[in-house]
């Protein structure tokens, strides 16, 4: 099974309309809000900020209190079918700079290039991937977190393990069995963490050698 970053689910979000999925990533940042209980927050979306240079319209707006100050936060979404690449993070950070704001946030359906990830880390833009039932940050606060590592061998398991699980009930002996995922699904996603851990850690995932080749 080959490393797929849709996995967890993309055909809400790809299928919502620009405005919809503007909305989406907008309800998305008010839970973070609400749940890091930031003093005075308060979110919009699709509003127009005026700054020296001129107008401009941003796809989210949230404000809250810290020290005594108000801090804004501007955000915009993505829904690419391609990952978003370098310039459009920096047209982010020139919004950011222009409007005195203190926090850029960028959501895509897509991800992102390694330019567009590495400028954000580089000036405090915050970049993050949206799936239908969870959320990717690649870059969080002036670059001191570190992108999702794809070799790593919980990341891969953690993102392609089933999040359900589909039995079949016999109606007349009740008995139950399990269809989804399949014995062959579950071992594909194991063999491949385990070349992720002879690769990275040098040791196998399996108590002995022999239950590998199982």
């Amino acid at each position: 099974m080959p490393y797929d970053e849709d996995y967890w689910g993309q055909s809400r979000v790809c299928c919502m309309t620009p405005t919809e999925f503007e909305e989406y990533c907008c309800k998305i940042l008010l839970g973070y809000g609400e749940e890091e209980k930031l003093p005075q927050f308060s979110i919009t979306h699709n509003v127009k900020l005026t700054a020296n240079d001129g107008t401009y319209q941003i796809d989210v707006y949230a404000t809250y209190t810290a020290l005594g100050a108000e801090m804004k936060v501007i955000a915009e979404c993505k829904q690419y079918k391609n990952r978003v690449n370098r310039d459009k993070v920096v047209l982010l950070a020139d919004k950011v700079r222009a409007l005195g704001a203190q926090k850029g946030i960028l959501l895509s359906t897509a991800g992102f290039q390694s330019g567009a990830i590495k400028y954000a880390k580089e000036h405090g833009i915050a970049l993050v991937q949206v799936f239908d039932t969870r959320v990717n940050w690649y870059s969080h606060s002036g670059g001191s977190n570190t992108v999702l590592d794809e070799e790593d061998p919980m990341i891969y398991g953690e993102r392609h393990m089933p999040i359900f699980q589909a039995d079949l009930i016999t109606t007349n002996s009740g008995e139950t069995k399990t269809i989804y995922p399949t014995k062959a699904m579950v071992k594909e996603i194991y063999l491949v963490m385990d070349k992720l851990m002879r690769k990275k850690y040098g040791r196998s995932i399996f108590p002995n050698q022999e239950q590998h080749g199982e």
